[in-house]
């Protein structure tokens, strides 16, 4: 868990390193955000992970935030004059108390999927994992594509997926999801065969897939291609 902390932090250091003073300070807009913007936003859903890993520890409920979209928007509003050193501030202390929440848990607690209703059959490991690692790295990739840098955005989502095939390898659905994200990122990147090759490699992790490969107007770059149609017509 600690690690997926450490890794999460080096994406949004990376991320920040490519950006000027001026791409830093950027105001968006409620639904084009700026870098920033998306800073403010995992924070958000950081701090959420630690008022429910408080919870599981204290045995209270958790934070309300089952409207996901409608806070999103509310972030945005609140957060979006906040100056960029002011937020990633906020990650690093945010970091650290998630770092001391995950030293008081034990490794059952963090694989454990039904102690409370409100996990909804996740796990805390799960959470972290998410909102630390996974989610903001989604986020990440949006702006290396805003920016056109193509392969940096597919490089990170490669990183993620293997760093879940090495840290949850108990795990191998969690895997699957996200090697299935990797190949919509080379979908809509024009990767063709890369696409349908993360596909192929998800659905033999996770053949429940299928149905949402069917579904999934992210792959619909794909569908013309006989390899990518005898994935999910088989």
């Amino acid at each position: 868990m600690l690690a997926l902390l450490a890794r999460g932090q080096d994406d949004q250091d990376a991320l920040a390193a490519r950006l000027s003073p001026e791409d830093r300070a950027a105001r968006g807009e409620l639904h084009h955000w700026s870098p920033k913007d998306h800073v403010a936003h995992n924070n958000f859903w950081r701090q959420d992970a630690n008022g429910r890993l408080g919870a599981y520890l204290e045995g209270g409920p958790p934070p309300d935030t089952d409207d996901d979209l409608a806070w999103n928007d509310r972030v945005f509003v609140e957060q979006r004059e906040t100056p960029w050193e002011r937020l990633v501030g906020e990650t690093e202390r945010i970091r650290a108390e998630t770092a001391a929440l995950i030293q008081q848990l034990r490794a059952d607690d963090l694989s454990q999927k039904d102690r409370y209703p409100w996990q909804g059959g996740g796990s805390l490991g799960t959470l972290i994992l998410v909102n630390w690692y996974d989610h903001p790295a989604e986020h990440w990739a949006e702006v290396y594509l805003s920016r056109g840098e193509i392969d940096r955005a597919l490089e990170l989502r490669r990183a993620v997926a293997t760093t879940v095939r090495e840290l949850f390898a108990h795990e191998p659905r969690m895997y699957s999801y996200m090697v299935y994200k990797l190949g919509g990122y080379y979908a809509r990147s024009g990767r063709s065969e890369e696409a349908v090759e993360a596909i192929r490699e998800a659905l033999a992790v996770n053949p429940s897939l299928s149905e949402q490969v069917r579904k999934d107007t992210g792959l619909d770059p794909l569908r013309a291609l006989p390899e990518f149609q005898a994935l999910y017509e088989r």
